[in-house]
């Protein structure tokens, strides 16, 4: 029984992460970090975008961590267009929710602050490894935009929102602000139970599979808005 165990681990894929970061101090730190980390993952390092579509056109990487202020947004939908199965993870130092939501919504599978600590980093790369989403703790308390009076335009929605119940539309505007669950039932007067129910349908309807996932798709209809 442990041979056949010990075979299956053997065959398989093994990591491996490709970084890329224009200052060559941070970028050799973050491999030396991996490397210490996770002796069986594969690191290397690029210095800029042409390099790095390069490399991972030769060894399809399994993860790659780009600086966004080396790729950009438009940078980062280019490459994730060109290369659909590869997984992108955003190092950036700016904290604001817009910054973080449009990384998500252009593709990127986490945002990883480069202030994060490198246990906390090493989890949210496994994480994402594993088929999640990562983005800073802080991103649920930020609202999408300052408020606005109470008498604003109705949120212009989606095709696929427009399947929403009303309840469900004034959910998922509450959930488009930052606002958390509890704060959802004490704002519209309903049982927590109530709201998760609701979440889950409107999870459905966007086709997400977290609250994550969610306010990418309630910051896209705010910015179409």
């Amino acid at each position: 029984m442990n041979e056949v165990i010990r075979i299956k681990v053997a065959n398989m894929p093994k990591t491996s992460a490709l970084i890329a970061e224009s200052h060559t101090l941070m970028r050799r730190a973050l491999v030396a970090l991996l490397r210490e980390a996770r002796p069986g993952w594969d690191c290397e390092d690029v210095e800029g975008v042409d390099e790095l579509r390069n490399r991972i056109s030769e060894s399809s990487p399994t993860l790659v961590l780009i600086d966004l202020r080396l790729c950009g947004l438009d940078g980062l939908r280019q490459l994730r267009l060109a290369f659909p199965h590869t997984t992108f993870v955003i190092l950036s130092d700016q904290d604001d929710r817009a910054s973080i939501l449009s990384c998500l919504e252009a593709g990127a599978q986490g945002y990883i602050l480069k202030s994060t600590n490198p246990d906390q980093f090493i989890r949210a790369l496994e994480t994402i490894l594993t088929g999640g989403l990562y983005a800073p703790a802080s991103l649920s308390a930020m609202p999408i935009h300052p408020p606005v009076a109470a008498n604003r335009p109705e949120l212009k929605m989606s095709p696929a929102l427009l399947h929403l119940t009303e309840r469900q539309r004034h959910v998922f505007e509450l959930l488009a602000e930052g606002c958390a669950t509890k704060t959802i039932a004490r704002r519209l007067d309903l049982a927590v139970g109530t709201v998760k129910v609701h979440l889950a349908a409107i999870y459905r309807t966007l086709g997400a599979s977290s609250r994550l996932e969610a306010l990418a798709k309630a910051h896209r209809a705010h910015a179409t808005a």
